[in-house]
């Protein structure tokens, strides 16, 4: 009898410590409320979706999408991320794999109790192999998917969009001089502009990517609007020709831009002069450095927040650096989460509504408010269409545009906990 209640008090004991090392592992939530001006004031940690949602369709639903565990193969991500073209091991950039460093002291600390082998959890990686960076003839890290249906953006008030992921730098990760990160597609345009980035035109999209840059510092790599931030700019004429602007074709034409001869990293020409004499007040006559020496002044009258010591640049032809050099910063080793939170500018020529906030580690890095993110704003009556179908754009290499952005070895990222939401609300607690 003694011996049965001795067993009875371990299991009991063994389930709490398990329950607490699960609490410990949850993430904490976002910091309430989410910003301080009126206009912000999102309620992003409420621990389920809010009675009366802040963004639902025209019939009160949100939506939302999750990814928790990853098959075995990359051939098998089709369905659940939603996939416009599948991924082929041995072709595509990426693999899965069990989590190197998923909670190893939580689990060594539950195998003493429960003496038993700890549960495999599988991650997805990006591959960046040796003397990679954006035109290497390499295979790059790249896909489109479409995670919420368009019935998600239908609404009249149909304008949130919250995303986030979990990412993992290897240990030791080599930063160069940095390279790219994903984030979300909004619309499309024509040719070879339909993936809003790539020194394209982007007027009737925008996209949302995040960059690292030397030493783990991070950036948000806005591509929006171009005719609002740079009024004085041509428009842009397209040569290369590479197909339509279908959502079939988008991961296509994302593989020739990466590959294509000699066309300027996406941000070639901001780097081209943040040593040039012009930033210093020299004589330099070079176009493209007058164009791109503007420095955030295209983000005039709107509110934008970064951490001291941070800049914003403008560049005309290769989109808007926002919180480059001290926003955030990275770290190798460790998972990190990153989440950003959406609200598209309101149906309307250049109607200044429109916000994005991103968050890393559950603490807010960058904001931005008065945004014009379409140029004519969102129309939930092209839900129905590409024009308003949310799109997650993967896009990760090393560059910039030149070799000195390539990886001297071959390195990854881990990718996990994929979420998208048509709510900013943490609708998944």
């Amino acid at each position: 009898m003694h011996l049965q209640f001795s067993a009875l008090v371990a299991q009991v004991i063994l389930f709490s410590l398990f329950l607490v090392a699960t609490a410990l592992a949850r993430p904490a939530p976002l910091p309430q409320p989410l910003l301080s001006s009126p206009k912000l004031n999102i309620d992003i940690a409420a621990a389920a979706a809010p009675a009366t949602p802040a963004a639902p369709d025209a019939k009160g639903k949100i939506y939302h999408w999750e990814i928790e565990n990853f098959p075995t193969s990359i051939a098998q991500l089709t369905k659940p991320f939603h996939l416009l073209q599948p991924l082929q091991p041995g072709k595509s950039a990426f693999d899965i794999v069990p989590d190197p460093v998923a909670k190893k002291n939580q689990k060594r600390n539950l195998n003493r109790l429960q003496k038993r082998a700890p549960a495999t959890e599988r991650i997805l990686r990006s591959l960046y192999p040796a003397k990679s960076y954006s035109h290497s003839k390499d295979p790059h890290a790249s896909f489109v998917s479409t995670p919420l249906t368009n019935q998600a953006f239908a609404g009249p008030k149909s304008r949130y969009i919250r995303l986030e992921y979990q990412m993992l730098f290897q240990p030791g990760f080599k930063w160069v001089k940095g390279g790219k990160l994903p984030g979300i597609l909004l619309g499309s345009e024509q040719g070879c502009n339909a993936g809003c980035s790539g020194g394209g035109s982007a007027e009737n999209c925008f996209s949302t990517r995040m960059m690292w840059r030397a030493n783990g510092e991070g950036e948000l790599y806005l591509y929006a609007a171009k005719s609002v931030y740079f009024p004085k700019e041509p428009p842009n004429t397209c040569k290369r020709n590479v197909g339509p602007s279908s959502p079939e074709s988008i991961f296509d034409i994302h593989e020739q831009w990466l590959n294509a001869d000699r066309i300027p990293g996406d941000d070639e020409g901001v780097e081209a002069i943040e040593d040039s004499e012009l930033v210093s007040g020299g004589n330099s006559t070079s176009t493209l450095a007058k164009r791109a020496a503007m420095g955030g002044s295209c983000l005039n009258g709107m509110k934008v927040t970064i951490s001291p010591g941070a800049k914003n640049i403008c560049n005309p032809a290769y989109g808007i650096s926002i919180g480059r050099g001290g926003a955030f910063k990275f770290k190798s080793g460790t998972w990190h989460n990153v989440t950003q939170l959406v609200k598209v500018n309101s149906k309307g020529k250049a109607v200044r509504d429109g916000y994005l906030v991103v968050y890393l580690d559950n603490k807010m890095v960058i904001r931005a408010e008065n945004l014009v993110l379409l140029k004519n704003g969102y129309d939930p009556a092209n839900a129905q269409t590409d024009t308003g179908l949310v799109k997650f754009m993967f896009s990760s290499f090393f560059g910039g545009g030149s070799a000195d952005y390539a990886t001297p070895v071959a390195q990854w990222i881990g990718w996990k906990d994929f979420k998208m939401s048509s709510s900013p609300s943490n609708v998944w607690e």
